[in-house]
């Protein structure tokens, strides 16, 4: 290698050098300015390679782990510029309704919002974001889509943190490393956030609700199995346990159906999240593989970050949420100027948190002033469920159980609902009072655990991790009209022309209002249509409901 680069040959030879060499070296960086001006005086002044290369090595990995991730999509999805960007998001938190707010929870533990350009999006993110105002929270965990790179593992940003035009946002740099330590599904990978825009887009409007006093944990999640997105919420609220003093928040990042015409793309999301609202990861799932299946013309996807709401629903309710709220939807049809209704993206605004309404509060006197089973019992039905579902995993069989209590062989409508980490695992009852209360019990537990047809059979490895819960119903009441329904205390039989749907009073929590509740009891549960609760054909019947559970 030649030492004088007067010539123009040599000069020649070290630029190939350095594109070859080098050039994947500045990839990696995100310097400031006076970086560049580094490297031009190394190459032009000091005229040495091998120098050019120590100076490199030695310079890549504090500059690329100690400096701020800059914005990789400013000017394009949102304005580079501070002032116009303020505005922007201002304008659009001051246009969403408090009406629409006020019907979030008080306690929020995670939000979902969309990622795209805001001039498509920014308005339906803003009902998700203006919900946290007034709030604080110290982490904020952002969990995306990565649309750049096919991941093995989820990828953790540990540089000092994310700069926008709105200013710097700190990297919670305790937390993700014993994150990074916690489970073999995360691993450090910066390059895989350099130019990803779904995390960067959601925090100018952090900046401006939470007034830039939090920091950050960023996560970027791939093609994961629903399995594996519940072994990583597991990992990431163990170590939110390790930190009792903060308050953390989720934000998770995703669109939702790409690339259907108007008409689809209002059906299949709303359908989609009406399953969501139901705060069950495995179902809504399913529900995405079933819409996906029907052919629509150029639906690509239901939530193109489908695994990160998995992950944050999962993590959510690990935590105690236990109710999901979508505050707005809307698709880039609706965007004027600019909707092309022929091909659209949905966007939606979802809040996850906790409901002081949950239906578990009023297991006494609101939900059953009518009967209820006496303590002792409920020990004796919990015990005698897991016994069977343990003994029929060996040896097909029924175990004996004999009783003289008259309320065990009272004759009863049972439900045996199978729960695993608080998300359902199989759930089948009957509502007509058949069998003894033992009887039923036995007979029910052994249904959920292993004729379900919405979950493979119950294993005797994960036994062990399911919590089970059993609902005694009380005899039917026929109704003359929903108006008779009342909301979080009677359960719902609907029935016409050979269809029958129920509707346990636990369901209730899923659901804001009747209409929404009864529609979907007739939809889903009785394949009618979603208003054939409203036609005097259509039978209805209430119930209440004692349930107890293990500890």
């Amino acid at each position: 290698m030649p030492d004088d680069l007067d010539s123009t040959a040599d000069f020649n030879v070290l630029s190939d050098l350095m594109v070859v060499f080098a050039g994947p070296l500045l990839r990696h960086f995100q310097p400031a300015v006076d970086i560049h001006y580094i490297f031009l005086y190394t190459i032009f002044v000091k005229k040495n390679f091998i120098f050019v290369l120590v100076v490199l090595c030695l310079l890549e990995p504090a500059c690329f782990s100690s400096n701020m991730r800059q914005p990789a999509v400013s000017g394009q999805f949102y304005p580079a510029d501070k002032n116009s960007l303020q505005n922007m998001v201002n304008t659009f938190l001051s246009n969403v309704r408090s009406s629409v707010v006020e019907k979030a929870p008080s306690e929020i533990y995670g939000i979902i919002v969309p990622h795209a350009g805001y001039i498509f999006s920014g308005q339906v993110a803003a009902y998700s974001f203006k919900a946290l105002e007034g709030k604080t929270y110290d982490t904020v965990i952002l969990i995306g889509q990565s649309h750049h790179y096919y991941l093995s593992k989820s990828a953790l940003y540990d540089g000092e943190g994310f700069s926008t035009p709105l200013g710097d946002v700190l990297a919670d740099r305790d937390f993700i490393s014993e994150l990074s330590k916690k489970s073999e599904l995360f691993e450090i990978n910066n390059l895989a956030h350099r130019d990803e825009h779904s995390l960067e887009v959601e925090l100018p409007f952090l900046q401006t609700v939470l007034k830039n006093k939090f920091k950050i944990v960023p996560i970027l999640v791939s093609g994961f199995s629903t399995k594996q997105c519940n072994e990583i919420a597991n990992a990431i609220v163990s170590v939110i346990k390790t930190f009792p003093d903060k308050r953390f928040l989720f934000v998770i990042s995703t669109d939702m159906s790409h690339y259907p015409k108007y008409e689809d793309a209002n059906f299949v999301d709303k359908e989609a999240l009406k399953a969501l609202e139901k705060f069950d990861p495995e179902l809504l799932k399913s529900t995405n593989d079933r819409l996906l299946s029907k052919g629509y013309k150029n639906l690509s996807c239901i939530f193109c970050g489908e695994q990160a709401v998995l992950v944050g629903m999962f993590s959510a309710k690990l935590l105690g949420a236990n109710t999901i709220k979508v505050l707005h939807y809307a698709n880039s049809g609706d965007t004027p100027l600019y909707g092309d209704k022929t091909r659209v993206v949905g966007y939606c605004a979802v809040v996850l948190g906790k409901s002081e309404n949950k239906s578990s509060q009023k297991k006494g006197e609101e939900k059953m002033s009518e009967f209820s089973i006496s303590e002792k019992n409920q020990k004796i039905l919990l015990d005698l469920a897991r016994r069977t579902i343990r003994e029929y995993l060996r040896s097909k069989k029924i175990p004996p159980f004999e009783t003289d209590d008259p309320e065990l062989k009272t004759p009863s409508a049972v439900f045996v609902t199978l729960n695993k980490h608080h998300n359902l695992r199989g759930c089948i009852g009957t509502t007509v009072p058949q069998l003894p209360l033992y009887q039923a019990v036995q007979q029910m537990a052994i249904a959920s655990a292993f004729e379900d047809y919405r979950f493979s059979p119950v294993t005797e490895q994960e036994l062990k991790d399911i919590k089970i819960e059993i609902s005694v119903l009380s005899p039917l009441k026929k109704v003359k009209s929903a108006d008779e329904i009342k909301p979080n205390i009677h359960g719902v039989v609907v029935r016409r022309g050979g269809r029958s749907g129920l509707f346990l009073p636990q369901v209730w929590e899923h659901f804001s209002n009747k209409e929404d509740f009864l529609n979907e009891l007739c939809y889903q549960k009785a394949g009618l249509n979603p208003d054939a609760w409203r036609d005097p054909n259509t039978e209805l019947y209430i119930f209440t409901v004692f349930a107890f559970e293990e500890d």
